[in-house]
């Protein structure tokens, strides 16, 4: 009896996965699964589902095996391929370089000939330019010289000019300083008279102020007084509310937890049971009875068939 739906043996790897084949190969392979009735009434029908599903996995696993060994094969063809062009690569590379040396030492000869060509000339141009700008320097030499005689003659009659200049500046600023030292004494003594009126009025006010201020004082420490009392009594009120809120708050939290709590051990109950249930189902759709497939499951679940278990 085949274990796939269609005979595989007689299908061509290659025209399947890379002439296009594939789909219809499929086609035909789901046409021949659907057409059983599913019936879940008898423990033949259940096998016979059972059995198609299995010859689909059996059919998925020979055509999976099959593109590997296509690939294999082709990954040989390939790596022989490879070793053949290098070869030849290696092979026409070395006949290329044998056929032009001729031409390349000719090349290389040539190359060189032009290269000392160019380097004369080049040592030509370099001399040709040293001695143009030896030339220039010296030019700029006496240039400089000129410019620094000129320099110093222009250097001399600038210091005759400052001194000149600083003697003049020094006779004002001495005139100017004896008329502001006579001017300074005259303004300082006006401003002592003005300075001791002002102090003596400014003791008169700030004595008048500090009165006022002491009592305005004692007035603000009495209303703070009375305010930081009300304060008192209101924080007092306050950390009493929140501390009832906080209990409530605490109190809601554990009936929170405590529900979710009892929804997860109860997710956890059904869960278990449906795994169970598909377990049995699993076990019956394999030839055991229903009872036999639950007395099963039970002694798995307790722990009774050893080295065996069931993965919630």
């Amino acid at each position: 009896m085949s274990e796939s739906l269609i005979p595989l043996e007689s299908v061509n790897a290659i025209e399947v996965f890379t002439g296009g084949k594939l789909d219809d190969l499929l086609a035909r392979i789901r046409a021949e699964a659907v057409t059983l009735v599913p019936d879940l009434s008898t423990v033949a029908s259940r096998r016979e589902i059972a059995s198609v599903a299995y010859k689909v996995a059996r059919s998925k696993t020979a055509i999976d095996d099959a593109g590997k060994a296509l690939v294999a094969d082709l990954k040989k063809q390939t790596g022989e391929i490879d070793a053949a062009r290098k070869k030849a690569r290696d092979t026409l590379d070395a006949l290329r370089d044998e056929v032009r040396k001729p031409l390349t030492d000719w090349e290389a000869d040539q190359e060189r000939i032009e290269q000392e060509r160019k380097d004369a000339e080049e040592r030509a141009r370099a001399e040709a330019e040293a001695a143009r700008l030896a030339e220039i320097a010296r030019k700029e030499d006496e240039i400089r010289a000129r410019e620094e005689a000129v320099r110093a003659a222009e250097e001399a009659e600038r210091k005759r000019v400052a001194a000149e200049q600083a003697e003049r500046e020094r006779v004002e600023r001495e005139t100017r300083l004896q008329a502001e030292a006579a001017e300074k004494a005259k303004r300082e003594a006006a401003e002592a008279v003005e300075r001791a009126e002002r102090e003596a009025s400014e003791a008169k006010e700030r004595a008048i102020r500090e009165a006022a201020e002491a009592e305005q004082r004692a007035k603000d420490a009495a209303e703070r007084a009375e305010r930081e009392k009300a304060e008192a009594v209101a924080a007092a009120e306050r950390r009493t509310q929140e501390e009832a809120d906080r209990a409530e708050r605490e109190r809601q939290a554990a009936a929170e937890a405590q529900r979710k709590a009892d929804e997860a051990r109860a997710a956890d109950v059904e869960h278990r049971r449906t795994i169970n249930r598909a377990a049995v189902a699993a076990l019956v759709a394999a030839g055991l009875s229903e009872e036999a497939a639950a007395t099963a499951i039970t002694a798995i679940v307790q722990g009774k068939v050893p080295a065996v278990a069931i993965r919630y």
